[in-house]
């Protein structure tokens, strides 16, 4: 790619990157990566484990039947919760959270035995409701949040009450809160983690004092709240807390300690809206029916020991659907996920410092550039379908890259805009590019040549021009050079008319392979002909076709019905290639001149010393593909300072015998020895070369050589 195409190339990719950084900013784009792009991500996935230290304790319609209670869970005896808290407590579970509000008192003595059971228990977590409004406090609209607890009773037995906020719209729930509201409220799933990893906020009081922070004795949760505001407030002190952790402060704790402390750490440090790692549908996390938990054993109730219970409405029957939200994991018969089962999940996802990461906006702004440059450079770099097919296949590795670290290290890489909108734009506007190119080339050659070529012609030489062709140009291309042996004395023994007719069809047989492997005919004088294969830039694929033209015309001449069969001896060079006006007065033509075709004629010339028929420069020959070759030695021609290394074309690969592959094989050994001067070793190599192969014509030339070089020191001597 030329410099000023690879800056403009560069630079339309920028826009192309730009494009993308500016849909990502637009007010909505982000619910298109969370409906299209989380989506597509999660339903690959699928359904993963859930940790076994979380479990749900179910409470809906199916239980309701079981325990002999209308579907009215609300108006539940509140005994039936004080003896599910007595079971969970003697089963020795870590914390007990209920997503259920209690927000009005009941009969005392119902009310008392629950009010017993949490204080008995000391780990119950209740969940509150935060009350949002939005009132006019002279002309400014100003938003008051507030916090209803449960029952006052209720709410002092506990060790800690929070809210769990989600939006009851219809709208699809992909983050939580771990704190929320101005007053920086502690929600549910964290208050359960903030409890189970250190209940008295011991170990974090310990962790701050080692850092010289002065903190009151640990001991209740009010104290524990205090010190989470105070490092969510200080973004200094976080960062002292996280190094003194890094550094192990705390040598005294386990490794099962230090992980569970650096999840508490990270919840207070982290963002306060992550997203949600969904494990899967509805029952994904391990869940108990409320009647099955309090008919179970206590030897089935001991595996819940030490672990986090949350309590709420879950299965597939819950009373008018009152605590469903709609996820991805939304199921098409209308069955959600729980709040609880959210409320599960987001404690889980903590727990195990496992919610989703995002790309924070610099990430995502280098991304899309980076991005939107390559795919471009990409297109711009392969046209046509290759451009497509190369498309197909960067999208596939994107997509692929995307979704392992999505499901491994929990990272979520945006992919809707970078696939669905910057590849397409960028692949439309490339290809749509390269076509007014294309046709722009075309237009200036038909109009530069169209006094010389026939159009088909024109339109194969598509070329990068600036200017027009004044009194010459360069291109790169190949030269195919014939002449046949023994022409002159053949056409002096016929007649004009004859010589006529037989020239005829001796270069209709020449000309055919040339045509069909996209070779233009430059110049035609008596006996010999001149092929040239012309590009904009270097193109292995027209030395396959040229060197497949030149086989084609020796097997063709062999295989016609002409008469007699004058043997066509073939050279071809690549390199730069420049064409020409030749002529004087009011007559010109336009072909191929200069060092490329007298360096093709003097290759054919080689022939007659070398006795064979088809040979190449060192430059035609590199990349070339199912065609059998033999380097036959370096020579010196005219106008060339430097010798060339000429090999010879023998045959399609397909048609070579392996009598053929020895002898390519034997001769490069012979001619390895001749080049690294050892020319005693290589002429006996060329001698049982010959015994083999004595119509060989390089073997014979090397054995000439070696004898009349002898032959002149002996007559030196």
């Amino acid at each position: 790619m030329h410099r000023e195409a690879l800056l403009r190339s560069t630079a339309f990719g920028m826009i192309i990157g730009m494009l993308g950084v500016a849909i990502s900013f637009l007010p909505g784009s982000a619910t298109w990566e969370e409906n299209f792009g989380l989506s597509l991500l999660f339903e690959m996935r699928g359904q993963r484990p859930a940790p076994e230290q979380v479990v749900i304790i179910s409470i809906n319609g199916q239980t309701a039947e079981q325990l002999g209670l209308g579907e009215e869970i609300p108006d539940w005896p509140r005994s039936l919760h004080a003896q599910l808290i007595e079971r969970l407590t003697e089963a020795g579970v870590a914390v007990i959270a209920y997503d259920i509000f209690f927000k009005k008192s009941r009969e005392t003595g119902h009310d008392e035995a629950m009010v017993k059971a949490i204080k008995r228990a000391g780990n119950v977590l209740l969940v509150a409701y935060l009350e949002q409004q939005r009132v006019l406090d002279d002309q400014v609209n100003v938003h008051i949040e507030r916090l209803i607890p449960p029952t006052e009773r209720f709410a002092g037995s506990a060790v800690g009450i929070a809210p769990f906020v989600l939006p009851k719209i219809p709208v699809r729930v992909s983050r939580f809160w771990t704190f929320t509201g101005e007053n920086r409220l502690i929600s549910l799933p964290a208050a359960a983690l903030q409890l189970f990893v250190d209940p008295d906020g011991s170990q974090l009081n310990r962790l701050l004092q080692s850092i010289g922070e002065a903190s009151d004795p640990p001991g209740s949760w009010l104290s524990h709240t205090y010190l989470v505001s105070r490092i969510r407030d200080d973004t200094s002190l976080q960062a002292n807390l996280l190094d003194a952790f890094s550094y192990g402060r705390l040598s005294q704790l386990s490794n099962l300690q230090r992980q569970r402390l650096e999840a508490l750490l990270n919840l207070y440090t982290g963002d306060a809206h992550p997203y949600l790692n969904f494990y899967g549908p509805p029952g994904s996390i391990q869940t108990i029916p409320i009647h099955d938990a309090l008919s179970a054993t206590q030897k089935e109730l001991a595996k819940l020991r030490d672990k986090v219970v949350f309590i709420g409405y879950a299965g597939t029957y819950q009373p008018r659907q009152k605590d469903g939200f709609y996820t991805v994991f939304s199921q098409p018969n209308g069955l959600d996920l729980s709040g609880v089962e959210i409320a599960a999940t987001a404690y889980a996802n903590l727990l195990s410092s496992e919610t989703l990461a995002p790309l924070n906006n610099g990430g995502l702004v280098l991304l899309l550039l980076g991005y939107g440059l390559g795919i471009t450079l990409l297109f711009r770099w392969l046209p046509g379908i290759r451009g497509i097919l190369a498309g197909i296949f960067i999208s596939i590795l994107y997509l692929t890259l995307t979704y392992n670290l999505f499901s491994q290290q929990h990272i979520w890489l945006p992919w809707f805009v970078p696939l669905v909108i910057q590849t397409p734009v960028s692949l439309i506007l490339s290809q749509t590019w390269h076509y007014r190119q294309m046709r722009s080339s075309r237009e200036r050659l038909r109009e530069l040549f169209g006094y010389y070529l026939p159009g088909d012609v024109i339109d194969n030489l598509a070329q990068q021009k600036k200017e027009p062709i004044t009194a010459a140009s360069s291109a790169f291309g190949i030269c195919l050079a014939t002449d046949a042996q023994s022409y002159t004395q053949f056409a002096e023994k016929m007649e004009p008319v004859d010589l006529q007719t037989y020239l005829n069809r001796y270069y209709e047989i020449l000309f055919k392979p040339v045509r069909a492997r996209n070779g233009v005919v430059s110049d035609v004088v008596g006996d010999a002909m001149l092929a040239i294969w012309p590009s904009t830039e270097p193109d292995p694929s027209q030395h396959q076709m040229a060197c497949e033209a030149a086989l084609e015309i020796n097997r063709s001449l062999q295989q016609s019905d002409l008469e007699p069969k004058l043997f066509t001896r073939i050279g071809l060079h690549a390199g730069e290639l420049v064409m020409s006006h030749v002529g004087a007065i009011d007559h010109f033509e336009y072909r191929a001149v200069g060092d490329m075709v007298n360096t093709t004629s003097r290759i054919e010339n080689l022939n007659k010393l070398l006795g064979t028929a088809i040979l190449a420069s060192s430059e035609v020959v590199n990349g070339l593909k199912d065609i059998e070759t033999r380097e036959v030695g370096q020579f010196s021609v005219a106008g060339k300072q430097h010798s060339i290394t000429i090999h010879e074309i023998s045959t399609m690969s397909a048609e070579a015998t392996p009598r053929l592959r020895q002898l390519h094989g034997d001769f490069a050994e012979a001619l390895a020895e001749w080049m690294h001067g050892e020319r005693e070793k290589a002429y006996e190599k060329f001698k049982l070369i010959l015994n083999d192969h004595p119509d060989d014509g390089p073997t014979m030339y090397y054995v000439q050589q070696y004898r009349e070089r002898r032959k002149s020191r002996k007559n030196l001597v």
